[in-house]
C-alpha cells in the first residue's frame, strides 16, 4: 500500500483557506494513496518538537513496508526535512515533496534557531529518497531565495519554480500531480 502524509502549514486551515484548498485539488488528481491528514498545532505556533509529536503518530499507523510519502506544504516541509536528516526513519519514504517551505536561518523573518537544520543534515537524508522544493516566484509569504537555499544545503534535490500560484496554491500543482502519478 502507499501514503500520502501531509503536513500541512502553519496558517489558519479552514475549507477555504491554509493547506485545505491545496490537497482537495491534489486528492481529485492523484490516486492509488492512503491519505493521512492530521491536524498539527498551529495555534503553538511554528514549533518542530509539536509538530514532530504528530507527524510521528501519523507515521505509527503506517506500516513499515508500506511506501510512504511526505508532502508539506510550507512549515510542514521544513518539520519533515527536519524530521528526516535527524531521526532513524524506519518507514520506506520514496518521496518528499516541500511546497513553499522556508529554511530556517536562511533570513529574519526565519530565523528561529530550534526550528533550523543541523549543518550537516544533508548527509543526513537517506540517498533513496526523492526530494522536490516547489515554489511560485508570486509566493507572498515565503521569499522565492529559500528555494535556493534547500538547493544549496542539498545540492541532489529537485528544485521545481513555477510563476503562479503565490503561497497557497488554492488552483492546485499539475506538475505535483505528474510527480505523484
Amino acid at each position: 500500500m502507499k501514503h500520502i502524509v501531509f503536513v500541512h502549514s502553519a496558517g489558519v486551515q479552514s475549507k477555504t483557506t491554509g493547506s485545505n484548498p491545496l490537497i482537495q485539488k491534489i486528492q481529485s488528481n492523484v490516486f492509488g494513496y492512503e491519505w493521512h491528514l492530521s491536524e498539527y498545532p498551529r495555534e503553538q505556533g511554528q514549533i518542530y518538537e509539536a509538530w514532530l509529536e504528530v507527524l510521528l503518530k501519523d507515521l505509527a499507523t503506517i506500516n513499515d513496508e508500506d511506501t510512504v510519502v511526505l508532502i508539506g506544504h510550507s512549515f510542514g516541509g521544513s518539520v519533515i526535512m527536519k524530521y528526516l536528516t535527524e531521526n532513524e526513519i524506519v518507514h520506506k519514504v520514496k518521496q518528499v515533496i516541500m511546497i513553499g517551505s522556508p529554511f530556517w536561518g536562511h533570513d529574519e523573518k526565519f530565523s528561529d534557531s530550534l526550528n533550523k537544520l543541523k549543518s550537516d543534515a544533508s548527509k543526513h537524508l537517506a540517498e533513496d529518497i526523492e526530494v522536490y522544493h516547489i515554489q511560485s516566484t508570486d509566493d507572498d509569504r515565503v521569499d522565492f531565495s529559500h528555494q535556493s537555499a534547500w538547493k544549496k544545503a542539498f545540492p541532489r534535490l529537485e528544485t521545481i519554480q513555477l510563476n503562479s500560484g503565490k503561497h497557497e496554491f488554492h488552483d492546485g500543482i499539475e506538475v505535483l500531480y505528474d510527480i505523484l502519478n
